[in-house]
């Protein structure tokens, strides 16, 4: 398996009520290193100096001067050095949720990785230099304002992010109808139940107890909000998990299979690769590739 120092990273915030840690970064580690991890937080990279690497499952993203890079929540990244002039670069770890007051709960649906991964938002910031030039700026004004934590620095930090959300969303040719964000907001504690018991049994009957629906309406109304049934929903997190051990566990794929809540092993293959396209084993010599 592949191995890092740190395979859950732990963020600690420099304001809890924000849910937020911004820092600069020296990219002055070894060079050629890849650095395997995850965390909940989404993560923004600016580069203000030099070059960088950034490698995702899928790709390798190579940042200069005035790029910027979004990295979604628990989503497999790793940066690395290369032979170029000394980067430096702003990275902002960030949670959304204090960030939708009510009068924005209806754009949670847009925001919320339930449907799509965040980073496929980069899209927007490759084509877009006015883009990356606003959200940088933006990043630059928030790393000054929790450096210096001055009187009210919470509204400035909220404001400033706030805009970014705004620039990202305004600039998504192909954003979604944000109509069903009051219904995926109500599905929350359904959400947190199936993330919180990924390892063990998760009971449909338990998740319609939490809502107080019944069976067959929660049933319906699950799939109507998430465009997906419950089950296919469960294994689709048990999956992503199981991803994320794979890269960073030393463990055998069945022990992993076990780790996310799958008794048989060969259903954990058959949707596994249905829904990487590879087999457990394939994706660990892929990403040990890339490193």
């Amino acid at each position: 398996m592949i191995h890092v120092n740190e395979h859950v990273e732990p963020i600690h915030y420099q304001s809890t009520l924000l849910a937020i840690k911004m820092i600069e970064v020296k990219n002055d580690w070894e060079l050629g290193l890849l650095r395997w991890h995850y965390h909940k937080e989404l993560e923004f990279i600016f580069v203000k100096k030099g070059c960088v690497d950034f490698h995702t499952v899928d790709r390798c993203y190579r940042l200069h001067k005035g790029d910027v890079l979004l990295i979604g929540s628990n989503q497999l990244h790793a940066n690395q050095r290369v032979d170029c002039a000394e980067a430096v670069y702003l990275v902002m770890h960030v949670m959304l949720q204090p960030y939708f007051e009510p009068a924005i709960t209806p754009y949670y649906h847009y925001f919320s990785e339930h449907h799509r991964p965040l980073s496929e938002l980069n899209v927007i910031f490759r084509e877009r230099k006015d883009v990356r030039r606003r959200v940088g700026q933006m990043m630059r004004h928030i790393f000054k304002e929790t450096q210096a934590q001055a009187d009210g620095f919470e509204i400035a930090v909220s404001l400033h992010m706030k805009q970014i959300l705004l620039d990202l969303y305004r600039s998504d040719a192909q954003r979604a109808d944000v109509r069903k964000g009051p219904d995926l907001y109500e599905l929350q504690p359904v959400l947190q139940y199936v993330d919180q018991q990924l390892s063990g049994k998760i009971d449909m009957k338990e998740a319609c107890k939490l809502l107080s629906m019944s069976y067959s309406y929660f049933s319906k109304h699950f799939k109507e909000v998430m465009g997906t049934s419950f089950i296919e929903y469960v294994n689709f997190r048990r999956i992503h998990m199981a991803e994320r051990h794979l890269a960073t566990k030393s463990a055998s794929v069945n022990e992993v299979a076990r780790m996310v809540g799958f008794e048989n092993i060969t259903h954990f293959y058959r949707l596994f690769q249905r829904h990487n396209g590879c087999t457990p084993r394939q994706y660990v010599m892929r990403l040990k590739q890339r490193g």
